[in-house]
């Protein structure tokens, strides 16, 4: 089943069964607007280090348990790293200046999921190293515009039941790039 096809399905265990086929670690994440692993403290690590196995999958995803999905960013994952703007505005700015360096056509493979507040999470791997994280941009000490998820973070992902956010909105690919290619 293709990642469209699971997460049409509503089906969380086959869409985490297609993130893994496409080497991304996943974990559940609480369906409860606070963005928390269903996992006991502590156990997230070892996610970073390997792959939920079939029967982790079958437990987490059950249909009858209230989680949403989250991909564990870093070199889990492909060293996956993931931009992530908290706002249109700062989406719209950056690939406009992406676009007028001639640099847009880059990024045209890459996953772009719409969050639930109306920003953007631009997925890519890098090749050698790995992403920590961070901030890249503030408008203020208490306001991040952007910022990356690498080693040792997580985004929630498409997939996710509306409970998982506090708005109630799910996450959405806008182009789904090579995760469905």
């Amino acid at each position: 089943m293709s990642l469209t096809e699971a997460i049409a399905s509503s089906s969380l265990l086959e869409v985490a069964r297609s993130y893994i086929a496409k080497d991304l670690s996943v974990i559940p994440i609480r369906a409860d607007g606070s963005k928390a692993p269903a996992l006991k403290k502590g156990q997230v690590e070892q996610y970073r280090e390997r792959f939920a196995t079939e029967a982790e999958l079958e437990e987490w995803f059950a249909p009858h348990k209230a989680v949403g999905i989250a991909i564990v960013c870093g070199k889990i994952s492909g060293n996956l790293a993931v931009l992530d703007f908290e706002q249109d505005t700062v989406w719209e700015s950056w690939i406009r200046r992406a676009t007028d360096r001639g640099m847009a056509a880059i990024f045209e493979t890459f996953p772009l999921v719409r969050t639930p507040r109306g920003g953007r999470h631009l997925y890519y791997r890098i090749l050698e190293g790995h992403a920590c994280g961070g901030k890249l941009a503030m408008r203020s000490k208490a306001e991040t515009l952007l910022e990356i998820r690498g080693q040792g973070h997580y985004v929630l992902a498409p997939g996710c039941p509306p409970a998982c956010h506090e708005t109630h909105r799910q996450y959405t690919f806008e182009k789904s790039g090579w995760l469905c290619g």
